[in-house]
């Protein structure tokens, strides 16, 4: 099994994925961005344990933010050496996992080295595994996930995978893999499940189907997951989440429902509302 490698500390332009969403979704001010993160961050209080999972939204800070500092700060008090974020691709992709060919993740809060090492084992160990920057270059999920882990675990290392119309196979041996390659390291990793909930054109019911799906996790109910997952415009990461509750990642974990919002409040009437949840795993 090889080891972290140690990251580089210069990278070719080429080699470095630059924000996509600076600006946009979050401030581009360096100054700006980390005043919005300690001020999220500081709104929530740490909790006790070890936090080895957490699942976390990624609409703009606006929308979405206040929820993804509750996930995040549930990881503050532990050591973080390693990050795994697996996000869902919301772009059109072949079926597939992929991870980046890239060496390290630009933030204006800094910059993530990707696990070069992490990346080569897992790309020889299943077909179904892809070294592809592209889905990286233009998916969000994992730049929303960095600007919080900036702040919190600046010197981890990072394996960003982004996952395209996956069926339950596949992510099982995906997680299987993870579990096996990291080793000793599972105790230093720190597993992030990027997702948002409920998608509707009516707010109370956006919030009742987030609420159940919630609900679902809490109880570790994949079968009720499943069900959620089945639509297609709703719970973007469901698939990723039930797997990962029916992996040995998760076993013996308790799920601990910190906080759920939408985007309600923020929309017009009319367009669809998200809802958004923030969820721990510890023992």
């Amino acid at each position: 099994m090889i080891e972290a490698e140690e990251a580089p500390r210069r990278h070719k332009p080429s080699q470095v994925r630059e924000p996509l969403v600076a600006g946009i979704f979050y401030p581009a001010s360096t100054k700006d961005l980390d005043n919005r993160i300690i001020g999220l961050l500081d709104r929530v209080d740490a909790l006790p344990g070890h936090c080895s999972a957490i699942i976390s939204p990624h609409g703009s800070l606006e929308y979405s933010g206040s929820i993804a500092a509750r996930a995040w700060k549930a990881a503050a008090a532990r050591e973080i050496g390693t990050i795994v974020i697996l996000s869902p691709s919301h772009r059109s992709f072949e079926k597939g996992v992929f991870l980046p060919q890239l060496h390290s993740f630009a933030l204006p809060t800094g910059e993530f080295h990707v696990d070069r090492a992490l990346v080569k084992e897992l790309a020889h160990a299943s077909t179904e595994i892809q070294v592809n920057d592209i889905p990286h270059f233009e998916e969000h999920s994992i730049e929303m996930q960095l600007i919080f882990a900036a702040r919190l675990c600046p010197s981890a290392l990072i394996l960003p995978i982004v996952i395209s119309s996956c069926e339950g196979k596949s992510l099982d041996s995906l997680l299987a893999n993870l579990h096996f390659f990291l080793g000793d390291r599972i105790a230093s990793t720190l597993f992030v499940l990027t997702s948002n909930l409920a998608v509707d054109v009516d707010p109370g019911t956006c919030i009742s189907k987030s609420a159940g799906i919630l609900e679902a996790i809490g109880q570790k109910d994949t079968k009720a997951l499943e069900g959620f997952s089945e639509d297609s415009l709703s719970f973007c990461g469901g698939k990723i989440i039930n797997a990962y509750l029916k992996s040995s990642l998760s076993s013996g974990m308790d799920a601990l429902i910190l906080g759920m919002g939408s985007s309600a409040a923020f929309i017009e009437p009319g367009d669809p509302v998200v809802g958004y949840g923030a969820v721990a795993f510890s023992r």
